[in-house]
């Protein structure tokens, strides 16, 4: 699966800047641009909990997981299927499909993906930031847990 987040251009940068998200799977696209209402997200907000509510979930090793993006309409529902298979919809359980990959493979592709992503954006921030403090945190957590190379 293919994720990819940026955000917007609004100085002075902040962890609670907005910004968007999409995934790109092998059934389906969901992504929070040109969305009527807008679905901007607080990007780096919306990344940690994406990040937590995941790992949660890989960690648990069966259920499901919604997320819905901070200060967005945007929601995503993810289901471990007990053969190991993460099932990513658009919205809620009954949601268009997205994908149905290997759990393991999701994560890393996920982790990869935030992991780029922070290398380019949170150097703009201050470093006393709390929004660039629990996006690294909530990073590291599911680095450690998952790994940062693709499959």
């Amino acid at each position: 699966m293919d994720f990819e987040f940026s955000v917007a251009d609004a100085p002075p940068p902040s962890g609670f800047d907005l910004g968007h998200m999409t995934l790109r799977g092998t059934d389906g696209t969901a992504s929070s641009c040109g969305r009527r209402p807008d679905q901007s997200m607080m990007i780096y907000l919306s990344l940690s909990q994406l990040l937590d509510g995941l790992r949660q979930l890989l960690e648990r090793g069966r259920g499901t997981y919604s997320f819905g993006a901070v200060d967005s309409s945007f929601t995503l529902h993810f289901r471990l299927a007990k053969d190991g298979t993460l099932v990513t919809r658009s919205g809620g359980a009954g949601g268009p499909l997205i994908d149905c990959s290997p759990a393991a493979e999701a994560a890393a592709d996920l982790a990869a993906a935030a992991t780029d992503f922070t290398a380019g954006a949170l150097p703009s921030l201050p470093p006393d930031d709390a929004g660039a403090q629990d996006l690294m945190g909530s990073l590291a957590e599911f680095t450690a847990a998952f790994g940062a190379e693709r499959g």
